[in-house]
């Protein structure tokens, strides 16, 4: 198995057409082929199957994706970490609203201090698959979750915590319940460990809302301009409460509130990825705290 097989491979499951994958990676058909038939005798297994129409991915196919997309990423992050003019490289995941309404200045100032630290950050929506693969293959250095990661091989170290609350545009004295989360008004975003228990808790199971985004940018604008309402952390709502571009809505059960933690296999502690990492999130590897191995 080599790397041009699995471009050949990834090619043909995201267009699943043979002919227009040739023409993506500007190779023949044949060559696709002959890479996707070498790659299926190295394990073992057919990963397609194939009519005059249509390609789509065997069982075995289906299993061979994940590991696939993490061979070829990892051969990818280890050309940068190669790269002359470098001092380090670090990669970083976590939800894109921690980056752009938490630690946005931190990064300004790290690069500032930093001009010869190349640094990646990954927003992900499946944080499972960001820490059960890309942290534990050491891909990403440090990862930043809401419900925090219990592996004897994980360090953790809390961050802050926010109360996530309901709000809109629109002042209103009435106490929000169930019936009003089923209305058209209603904008859902699936924030972090504890709200989907919580919200999961006033609406039942198999609840669907008329409008959901996983876009923290697009939720604000939206209650910004009279959309609706919606649940916003308080850290990001504060500045438009605070001018009265929004208002704090009451709801019948109390507010939750998330804790965020910075994770990183306990192993690469003093590597130099991970201590500049913490140094960007302003976490002293040194403390305690409320940090857990």
């Amino acid at each position: 198995m080599d790397i041009p097989q699995l471009e050949a491979f990834l090619s043909v499951c995201k267009i699943r057409n043979f002919t227009r994958a040739a023409e993506y990676l500007h190779i023949s058909q044949s060559a696709v082929t002959a890479r996707i038939k070498a790659l299926e005798l190295s394990v073992g297994k057919p990963l397609f199957l194939r009519d005059n129409r249509n390609v789509s991915l065997t069982q075995a196919g289906i299993h061979f994706l994940p590991y696939a997309e993490r061979m070829l990423l990892l051969f990818e992050e280890s050309k940068v970490t190669l790269s002359e003019g470098l001092e380090n490289y670090i990669v970083m995941s976590g939800p894109g609203s921690v980056w752009h309404y938490y630690y946005l200045q931190h990064i300004v100032s790290f690069r500032q201090a930093h001009p010869k630290v190349a640094i990646k950050f990954l927003s992900y929506i499946d944080s499972s698959y960001m820490i059960r693969d890309l942290l534990l293959d050491g891909v990403v250095q440090v990862a930043i979750r809401y419900d925090p990661l219990d592996r004897p091989n994980v360090t953790k170290h809390f961050l802050f915590e926010d109360e996530i609350i309901l709000v809109s545009s629109q002042n209103s004295s009435n106490l929000f319940t169930k019936t009003d989360f089923f209305s058209g008004q209603y904008c859902h975003i699936e924030w972090g460990y504890p709200f989907p228990d919580w919200f999961r808790s006033i609406v039942g199971e198999g609840y669907l809302p008329t409008f959901e985004t996983d876009h923290s940018t697009i939720m604000l604008t939206l209650l910004l301009q009279g959309a609706g309402f919606g649940f916003l952390p308080r850290s990001i709502a504060k500045p438009f409460l605070d001018d009265h571009r929004l208002y704090e809505l009451r709801c019948e059960l109390p507010f939750p509130v998330t804790r965020a933690y910075a994770l990183y296999l306990t192993d690469n502690r003093d590597h130099p990825s991970v201590k500049l990492a913490m140094q960007l999130l302003d976490v002293p590897l040194a403390s305690t705290g409320d940090s857990t191995h």
